[in-house]
C-alpha cells in the first residue's frame, strides 16, 4: 500500500544548484530563440508555378536539370552570390555565353571544381552554414545518405539562422543538388523534387 507522506516531494530548482543551473540555461536558450524568430524568408520562385523554400535543399534531375538550375541561379543572384559546385573529373563545363538567357550576370557566378564526390557535399554544407550565399547549386556525382543530406538541410537552417543572428534577412542560402543523369533518381530527404 502506497504512504503519501514518503512519496518524493517536488523540489524548487533554487534548492539544488544543478537545477537553478539547468533553468537559467533554459531560460536563456528560450530568450535567444525569441531573439532569432523573424519573418520567415519568402520561397525562391524561378518559374510562376515553382517556389523553393529557404533553408533547404531541393532536388533537380532530368535532362534539362542544369537549364532548371540555370533559371534558378538567375533569380537567386539579386539577392547574393551564387556558387556551383561541379565534379573535376567531368570534361563538360559551363558555358557562360550559354547561360546569358537565364542569368542577368553569368560572369558573377562562382563555379567551384571539385576533386572528390566527398568534396562536392562538405563544400555544400559549408556554404550553406556560413548563410553568404543565396544558392548553392551542386552537380553530385553519387547520391548522398539520408543523413547527408539531412546535414545539408541543418547546414541551411544554420546559415538563415546566423543571417538572422547578425540582423540580415537574405540572402537566405538554398540547395539545389542536381541528380546525376537519370529523372527518377529520387534523393531521400529533399524538401522538393523538380524534373525537367
Amino acid at each position: 500500500m502506497h504512504n503519501p507522506s514518503e512519496s518524493p516531494q517536488p523540489v524548487a530548482p533554487a534548492a539544488k544548484p544543478d537545477l537553478a543551473t539547468a533553468a537559467r540555461v533554459l531560460a536563456d536558450l528560450a530568450a535567444q530563440a525569441g531573439q532569432q524568430a523573424g519573418p520567415v524568408p519568402d520561397p525562391l520562385c524561378p518559374l510562376p508555378q515553382m517556389a523553393l523554400a529557404r533553408g533547404r535543399v531541393h532536388e533537380y534531375a532530368g535532362p534539362a536539370r542544369r537549364t532548371l538550375a540555370a533559371l534558378t541561379a538567375g533569380a537567386a543572384q539579386g539577392e547574393g552570390p551564387v556558387l556551383w559546385l561541379r565534379p573535376g573529373w567531368r570534361a563538360e563545363g559551363l558555358c557562360p555565353q550559354g547561360l546569358t538567357p537565364f542569368m542577368p550576370d553569368p560572369g558573377a557566378l562562382i563555379v567551384a571544381r571539385c576533386a572528390r564526390p566527398v568534396d562536392v557535399l562538405w563544400s555544400m554544407e559549408e556554404a550553406l552554414r556560413a548563410g553568404c550565399v543565396a544558392l548553392v547549386v551542386a552537380e553530385i556525382a553519387e547520391p548522398p545518405d539520408l543523413r547527408q543530406v539531412r546535414r545539408l538541410h541543418l547546414a541551411a537552417s544554420e546559415g538563415v539562422a546566423r543571417n538572422r543572428a547578425a540582423g540580415r534577412f537574405s540572402p537566405a542560402p538554398l540547395g539545389v543538388m542536381l541528380a546525376h543523369e537519370v529523372a527518377d533518381s529520387r534523393l531521400s530527404g529533399v524538401e522538393s523534387r523538380w524534373a525537367l
